[in-house]
């Protein structure tokens, strides 16, 4: 395998050190998301996750790149921060449990081989395509064991989906009502849990179809 690695131009940790040079340097990092189908996005385990390491993650997913978490100088970590870097990626990037995260140094090559093998799993979920049927038998499973809740005397049902992309993948629900915000993040946790999808966004859109009022 031939990888390409871009590597953007360093920006100071805290906000309000902040210059012109890191202004630019925060649109270079944007130009190279753009331009890349993976985002390493490399963190110092032996210090605390700060604004900027979140926010360049952010960057990533919003860009619907392929993403791995890299914790550099593990040979750093004790076994104290260990569990405080736990709780950090815990409670700063609850929506993006979906992404793996390899902890490595690059001083001493200590489980350096692993990163590899977490881009290739993160480009393939990436590249993933779901075929309509097996979508559909899968959605309406999902649906018969854990239906919507009924609003307003009203339960939305899901009537068809299809995936219209990959590259991130992209799915349209097409239903009866208004599904809402907590049951999608239902049924990508579900899509997530059956058919992997570590190390990518996915994308969900639902469509209303009203049913025509008959004459």
């Amino acid at each position: 395998d031939v990888w390409t690695f871009v590597d953007t131009a360093g920006i100071r940790r805290r906000v309000h050190q902040t210059s012109g040079a890191d202004y630019y340097a925060s649109l270079r990092t944007q130009a190279a998301i753009d331009k890349a189908e993976l985002g390493l996005v490399l963190i110092d385990a032996s210090v605390n996750l700060t604004e900027q390491d979140i926010r360049v993650m952010q960057q990533v997913v919003d860009a619907g790149r392929a993403l791995v978490i890299v914790c550099n100088k593990w040979d750093l970590v004790d076994d104290e921060r260990r569990m405080e870097l736990d709780r950090e990626l815990e409670r700063e990037l609850v929506q993006l449990r979906w992404a793996e995260r390899v902890n490595l140094s690059a001083m001493t090559g200590w489980h350096t081989n692993r990163l590899t093998r977490a881009m290739h799993e993160a480009l393939d979920s990436w590249e993933t395509r779901i075929p309509t049927g097996k979508l559909n038998s899968f959605l309406g499973e999902l649906s018969a064991a854990h239906p919507h809740p009924v609003r307003g005397g009203k339960q939305p049902r899901i009537l068809f989906a299809t995936q219209v992309a990959s590259r991130p993948p992209r799915f349209v629900l097409f239903a009866s009502g208004f599904i809402e915000a907590g049951y999608r993040r239902y049924i990508e946790n579900q899509l997530r849990e059956t058919f992997g999808f570590t190390g990518t966004p996915i994308q969900i859109s639902v469509r209303v179809r009203e049913k025509r009022k008959r004459k």
